[in-house]
């Protein structure tokens, strides 16, 4: 299930790198890996031991966290809630 991360600014291929850039400083995320496509940002990212990736989708306009692992589900929706707060 994809819970979309909040945006005050209209995300794109372009703004997304310094959009997300913000988000892993105020979350304290440490950014392990950035993959980039022709549609697409895939980041691999560490929460105290928990990996995740940041994900930005062009045709969905809609970037959100998903976890690697089952057991890293609730930190997702955990990170994802306190951003959508903010």
């Amino acid at each position: 299930m994809m819970n979309p991360l909040k945006s005050d600014t209209s995300l794109s291929i372009e703004t997304f790198p310094d959009w997300a850039n913000a988000l892993a400083r105020a979350l304290e995320l440490i950014v392990l890996e950035r993959e980039a496509g022709a549609d697409y940002h895939q980041w691999l990212v560490d929460f105290e031991g928990s990996r995740l990736f940041l994900c930005f989708q062009h045709y969905s306009d809609c970037a959100w966290l998903e976890a690697l692992s089952a057991q890293d589900e609730a930190v997702a929706l955990w990170l994802t809630a306190q951003w959508n707060r903010r």
